[in-house]
C-alpha cells in the first residue's frame, strides 16, 4: 500500500508540474485537477500505510501478537 501511494504522490506531482502550458504560461485545468487527485489519493494511502504500521510497531512493544 504505501507503495502505491508513493507512485500516485510521485505521478500527481509530475502531472501538476507538466499541466502548465511553457509558451503561454496557461494551466490545463484537466490536467492539474487530476494531478490533484492524484495527489490526494496517494497522500491518504502513505498516511493509511503509515497509521497501520505504527499499529503494528505498538502491538510488537507491548508483546501482542
Amino acid at each position: 500500500m504505501s507503495k502505491n501511494g508513493l507512485f500516485l504522490l510521485s505521478l500527481g506531482l509530475l502531472l501538476f508540474m507538466f499541466s502548465v502550458n511553457q509558451q503561454t504560461l496557461a494551466y490545463d485545468v484537466l490536467s492539474m485537477t487530476t494531478a490533484v487527485f492524484f495527489i490526494g489519493t496517494g497522500s491518504w494511502l502513505m498516511y493509511k500505510a503509515n497509521k497501520k504500521k505504527k499499529q503494528e510497531n505498538l502491538g510488537k512493544e507491548k508483546g501482542e501478537v
